[in-house]
């Protein structure tokens, strides 16, 4: 299984020119799920994913799938 981090940074990477394609749901405190489209994801370490707004960090296990144009292509089991 590949890890989270692992398949964020194979979309920002190998899909670059596509990653409006791409979207991370989240579970949210406030909200049931929360989706943040992959342009505004700055960058990913092993416990964060820090978004291109400078102030908001996430932390990466509340990261529950990636989907690509509405489709499941990755989620947490």
């Amino acid at each position: 299984m590949t890890r989270i981090k692992d398949a964020i940074n194979m979309v920002l990477w190998k899909y670059k020119d596509k990653v409006s394609e791409f979207t991370l749901v989240i579970s949210d405190r406030f909200l049931v799920n929360a989706e943040i489209p992959f342009d505004k994801i700055e960058r990913v370490d092993n416990y964060y994913i820090y978004l291109t707004d400078g102030e908001t960090v996430i932390p990466i296990h509340r990261v529950l799938e990636i989907r690509r144009n509405g489709r499941t292509i990755w989620s947490r089991k």
